[in-house]
């Protein structure tokens, strides 16, 4: 068996005790924090297995790593500027050229990596789900080429500003408000509207003035990949796009 089929099941073990402790009123069974930490932490594990599983060639482990550390560098050098970061620009781009898996892997790996430098925590975990939904989703609009467009691509880019901050938010309801209804849940998303306005305001500068460029650097960088991949014949190619896309 698989070891990312292994931590698939676990994941929906922990799922299933998490709705049977809730209904039977098991303490340790219902701290949100806990619960959320550690499903957070068995969807991190399968998506590293499955990349792990794939044997993914060198030379796209290569631009993903790159692509991450590009990620990573951006975050840092934005350092000052309060959640204006081309991160999430570079993971969705990531994403949506090289396939869902891949985007993920870029995204988690950024939150993982530039934590090293700006702390760890608990966030951390809500951070790498969230960077990686952000590449995965991008990922599966990849095929069909629906952001191709400068526009398109800067709104979609600025839509993830405010979901990453959504996502953060939740994070901060399940772990540190107490209670947890509509007033304190109202108010924590209200008090962030400010910080996500400007996370999507910079996602949508960096995506509407480099997205095309990157996105068109990329796939040439791709299809001379799969090209030099492939054996003699067109049917080694479809193979190639196929794997890197999986």
């Amino acid at each position: 068996m698989r070891r990312s089929t292994i931590a698939l099941l676990l994941l929906i073990v922990v799922i299933a005790l998490w709705v049977v402790g809730g209904l039977l009123e098991v303490r340790a069974l219902t701290n949100l924090a806990i619960m959320t930490a550690v499903v957070g932490i068995l969807i991190l594990l399968y998506y590293y297995l499955r990349f792990e599983e794939k044997k993914t060639d060198a030379k796209l482990i290569a631009i993903l790593g790159t692509l991450a550390a590009l990620s990573v560098a951006g975050r840092l050098l934005f350092a000052a500027i309060p959640n204006v970061k081309p991160s999430t620009f570079i993971v969705i781009i990531s994403g949506y050229v090289f396939g869902p898996l891949s985007g993920f892997m870029v995204g988690a790996t950024t939150a993982l990596v530039s934590n090293i430098f700006f702390g760890q925590g608990p966030w951390t975990i809500w951070q790498m789900l969230a960077w990686g939904l952000a590449g995965l989703v991008a990922g599966l609009l990849g095929p069909k080429r629906l952001l191709d467009g400068r526009w398109r691509l800067a709104f979609y880019c600025a839509a993830w500003g405010f979901l990453f901050g959504w996502i953060m938010n939740l994070y901060f309801v399940l772990g540190f408000v107490h209670p947890v209804n509509f007033s304190s849940f109202f108010a924590t998303y209200a008090a962030s509207v400010w910080f996500d306005a400007l996370h999507a305001g910079g996602n949508f500068v960096f995506a509407f003035l480099l997205g095309p460029a990157l996105i068109a650097m990329l796939r040439r960088y791709q299809a001379r990949f799969f090209f030099e991949s492939a054996p003699a014949g067109l049917p080694g190619l479809e193979a190639g796009k196929r794997e890197a896309g999986a």
